[in-house]
């Protein structure tokens, strides 16, 4: 592995092989785009070879800023597959732009590849990294941007996106909704389920429609909502798409009504309008970085559940936000799309 010292001399070849990985949430792998966007933009003649989670893959198929994909979802059970994969590539320079540590650096050095970079970590294994970035006050795009930089990436850019997806027709009657994506990843992040049903009644008599979106676990909290508001105008879409599908609704509706989600993410890559919910995490570290006249961000000052042991984390932070507050967003965004 090569030293930092080197890598401020790094002299890079047509034929040397780039490998990024981010293979963990769908949100982590869509704010790393910008940074494998501006790697190809800056290095257009060098292969970029990808490791990615199966389950989000195929919104990578079609990106042309990426030559080939390897899947692994960054556990250890398929460890040893990934690294022969990764050594038959032969990279030159591996950027670890989110994964699961240590097997992330552990993968990356038995790879072969002559250096190994990744964002500010604390982790044991930090002192095989060919360079030790310093924690900034910053977006998380820009914190992977860092690295593009880093090898003399000059071609920045900080937009997120996807690969080409076909239009499936099924899903244009979306055009008509606005989407309520009522889940997260935990439940500190989530808005309260009554405060969902109070924003639901009140678009409804506005004349909307709405679609609920989410995993398969999150279909009874969306029958809850339908349950308690009673109206044909809204219906329950949890658990019933893939990813291809899910993009392809994003893509259409009028507006996303979100809480810090993958889906957030990927509206924003799909310039779909959004309406983004932030109390215990930071919009300015994670949120909307891009086209931010059609999203409106709501923050509040919530950080103080995240000092809390995980598992005695609730929603009490995003009880701060209110529905008048999401209601004169949504009245704000509309006027503007």
């Amino acid at each position: 592995m090569k030293s930092a010292k080197e890598i401020e001399t790094l002299k890079i070849n047509e034929n040397d092989t780039f490998v990024v990985v981010s293979n963990t949430a769908l949100g982590d792998t869509i704010l790393s785009t910008p940074a494998i966007k501006s790697l190809k933009k800056s290095f257009p003649n060098n292969k970029i070879v990808a490791v990615l989670k199966s389950s989000y893959a195929p919104l990578f198929k079609n990106f042309k800023y990426i030559d080939e994909i390897i899947e692994y979802d960054g556990k250890y059970k398929n460890f040893f597959k990934a690294v022969i994969k990764l050594k038959k590539v032969k990279p030159k320079i591996i950027f670890i732009f989110h994964s699961n540590g240590p097997q992330d650096i552990q993968l990356s050095i038995l790879s072969g590849s002559e250096y190994v970079l990744k964002h500010p970590t604390k982790t044991y294994l930090k002192k095989y990294l060919s360079f030790d970035f310093s924690k900034k006050q910053q977006h998380t795009i820009e914190d992977r941007l860092d690295l593009v930089r880093k090898i003399g990436g000059k071609v920045i850019d900080p937009t997120m996106e996807i690969g080409e997806i076909e239009d499936n027709p099924k899903f244009d009657k979306f055009k008509e909704y606005i989407g309520f994506q009522i889940g997260a990843a935990d439940i500190y992040k989530m808005w309260p389920i009554d405060r969902f049903i109070e924003l639901a009644k009140k678009l409804l008599e506005n004349g909307e429609k709405i679609v609920i979106v989410g995993t398969q676990n999150e279909s009874n909290l969306a029958d809850e909502i339908i349950d308690k508001v009673k109206n044909k105008n809204i219906i329950n879409m949890c658990g019933k798409t893939n990813i291809i599908e899910l993009a392809n609704l994003v893509n259409n509706l009028k507006m996303l009504i979100t809480n810090d989600t993958g889906t957030m993410h990927l509206a924003v890559a799909l310039k779909t309008p959004t309406i983004s919910l932030f109390s215990p995490t930071s919009s300015e570290e994670i949120g909307p970085y891009q086209d931010l006249n059609i999203h409106e961000v709501i923050q509040e000052e919530g950080s103080f559940i995240q000092k809390l042991p995980k598992k005695d984390r609730d929603n009490s932070a995003m009880k701060l936000i209110e529905v008048d507050e999401a209601y004169k967003s949504y009245l704000n965004l509309k006027d503007k799309i």
